[in-house]
């Protein structure tokens, strides 16, 4: 059985693992980065002006992905997005 201790733990090691998040390719700064627990999530600046998502990404300080949702999803209806990222190591 895997501990709470445990899970926390990996929870960190990811936490301090996250160094930046991709959106359609670019960076897109990081505001917020917070652990609670065994919860990990990850807050992303708000962008101005895009249209269309086609993937975002999180990688760690060696460009690796940890990551990858890919879409094809209109949002030109929106003026601002921001991405919350929540991460349960369970």
């Amino acid at each position: 059985m895997i501990t709470q201790l445990y899970r926390e733990r990996t929870a960190a090691d990811l936490k301090n693992r996250i160094s930046k998040v991709l959106l359609n390719g670019n960076e897109t700064e990081i505001v917020e980065l917070t652990i609670q627990g065994a919860v990990v999530t990850v807050l992303t600046q708000r962008e101005e002006d895009i249209k269309h998502i086609k993937s975002v990404q999180i990688l760690d300080d060696q460009n690796n992905v940890i990551t990858e949702r890919t879409t094809d999803l209109d949002v030109s209806n929106n003026r601002t997005l921001d991405f919350r990222i929540t991460f349960e190591v369970v």
